[in-house]
């Protein structure tokens, strides 16, 4: 994405009424490490924790006394605390304006505390068992309640989005029912799908245009390591657009089979398997932790019999006797693997049933109460290593889940050289699914330009509570990526502008800033053939990142 493309008329920054007391300074990195550089903002880490009975059902009326905490097996106090409910909202959200753009999933109307994604995963199942897959999600989609907020992807050669946060089931089903089986999906053709849509709304509509599209995938052969690569990429794609939500987020993974770490043992990837593979497999569970986001693997395959497996024995025993005692036989290693990624994440795995839509209930219904704890960690290692967070109740016969830790990362710890961050930042606007981590507000404004044809003003708003900054020698740093750039309906990009800003701020200019904001002003010519404006906006120092996607033509 070269600058010259769409070379901008302009660039301004606008911190505030007291930016002229302290203005930012141009350039393209933080000043190095020779100086000592401390974050001043305290650090609150957040874990939210699910805690159920003998019988699987929620425990409520828990206190904050009921709660021990530990950072790296150091007990912690316990600073924040709140006890919510699924269906509950955290408040209403201020509708936009018709030019004004959002990455807020509650940009239109209530806030909800907890949300789900359903994740239709065909690059490990067989096509019959996506096929009984897809009529269960049919079943379970004409059982959704009011207070239910679920998103549906499907994931074949990449993530498609079918359709985002809804709790209106109508057009899901409608597109499940007139949608195409795998064997055939590469086959449909337009004028079937047109006579199918005279029954449909809109909305339906466009879920099964895009449901078909995501079924030609899957008939579309390719290696098998490089499809794992890219369904792992999926499922980071879709923690970072829960990131930014409060409460409990879960992704529901209907599947025929998980990658198996080869660090688990009886791996049948141990010594052949792909090093990249595996570190992407510890990098997904660490992006889901990181962005508490629970994992919940329902096996696609259904009932299947195995001998040396008893369905009565839980979980949890048969998962320690066949990972960690003698007896590996008494599980598939699909259903090992299942129930490794749902342990990781705070989840759980779903296998050897018949009713998935019961399966996915459960898992909707695994958040319905939610204590969040919130503790100012007192180990002073900020050094960006992984630290495992251990949540314990004191009732004897519960179950306690929640995220298994963090990066304790540092403002300035970041070393990433400038090219690597502009890449970070064009590949993130090619994920089909905007970034929330940061919350970022656009608001766009067409004019006509003197030779004619349009120009956009693009005015880029992010949330600085969502942004790191170094305090260095009584000055406030911090280093802002940002880009704008136009795509074709295709996917194509048709050029657009990049802009690192580096800030160093006085003590006013920064509580100004903290109180009012920043916005970062471009201005572009709308490209020919361009479909959609797709803004990113990345944390320099924490590498967090936000975007959003907007329709050129409205």
């Amino acid at each position: 994405m070269k600058t010259s493309a769409l070379f901008p008329l302009g660039c301004f920054l606008t911190l505030s009424t007291a930016a002229a007391s302290g203005p930012a300074q141009k350039g393209e990195d933080v000043p190095g490490s020779d100086q000592e550089a401390f974050r001043v903002t305290t650090r609150l880490v957040v874990v939210n924790v699910v805690v159920h009975d003998k019988k699987g059902a929620p425990v409520a009326g828990l206190t904050r006394g009921a709660f021990t905490l530990l950072d790296g097996g150091k007990e912690e106090k316990i600073s924040l605390f709140s006890v919510e409910r699924r269906g509950a909202a955290h408040g209403s959200a201020t509708p936009l304006s018709y030019h004004v753009f959002s990455n807020r999933v509650a940009r239109e109307g209530e806030v909800p505390i907890s949300v789900t994604a359903i994740l239709l995963d065909g690059s490990e199942t067989k096509f019959e068992d996506f096929a009984y897959a897809r009529q269960q999600l049919i079943k379970f989609f004409t059982q959704l309640q009011p207070q239910d907020r679920v998103a549906l992807y499907v994931f074949g050669r990449q993530l498609r989005v079918i359709q985002d946060f809804t709790s209106a089931p109508s057009p899901l089903i409608e597109a499940l029912q007139q949608s195409g089986n795998p064997a055939a999906g590469a086959t449909d053709t337009s004028a079937q799908l047109e006579s199918a849509a005279q029954a449909r709304s809109g909305a339906s509509t466009l879920a099964a245009l895009r449901f078909n599209t995501a079924i030609a995938d899957l008939v579309t052969s390719r290696i098998q390591d490089y499809r794992r690569l890219g369904l792992l990429e999926a499922l980071q794609a879709i923690a970072k657009h829960l990131s930014g939500l409060p409460g409990r987020k879960s992704i529901i993974w209907l599947t025929g089979a998980v990658p198996l770490p080869q660090s688990l043992p009886g791996s049948i990837s141990k010594g052949g398997s792909n090093p990249l593979l595996e570190e992407n497999v510890q990098q997904t569970i660490r992006a889901m932790n990181q962005a508490d986001v629970a994992l919940f693997p329902v096996d696609a395959r259904g009932l299947f019999v195995d001998p040396a497996f008893k369905v009565e024995n839980g979980a949890r025993e048969a998962y320690e006797r066949g990972a960690y005692g003698t007896g590996l036989n008494a599980m598939t290693l699909v259903t090992q693997a299942m129930i490794y990624w749902g342990d990781e994440t705070g989840g759980k795995a779903f296998y050897n049933t018949n009713d998935l839509p019961n399966a996915i209930r459960s898992a909707l219904d695994d958040s319905q109460v939610t204590y969040t704890l919130g503790y100012y960690p007192t180990h002073g290692q900020w050094d960006g290593r992984y630290r495992a967070i251990k949540v314990r109740v004191n009732m004897r016969g519960v179950e306690v889940r929640h995220r298994q830790g963090y990066f304790a990362s540092t403002a300035g710890a970041e070393s990433v050289k400038k090219k690597d961050r502009m890449a970070a930042l064009k590949e993130e606007a090619r994920n089909p699914l905007e970034a929330t981590r940061v919350g970022v507000t656009v608001v766009v404004s067409p004019f006509k330009g003197a030779r004619g044809g349009y120009k956009l003003q693009i005015d880029i708003s992010a949330d600085v509570k969502d942004l790191a900054f170094e305090h260095v020698n009584d000055r406030w740093r911090g280093l802002i990526d940002v880009l704008a750039g136009q795509y074709s309906k295709e996917g194509k990009s048709l050029g657009g502008t990049t802009k690192t800003l580096s800030l160093n701020m006085t003590n006013p200019t920064y509580r100004e800033v903290m109180t009012n904001g920043l916005t970062i002003g471009l201005y572009q010519d709308v490209a020919r053939g361009a479909e959609e404006l797709r803004v990113v906006v990345r944390d320099g120092l924490s590498g967090a990142t936000g975007s959003v996607k907007i329709p050129v033509r409205r």
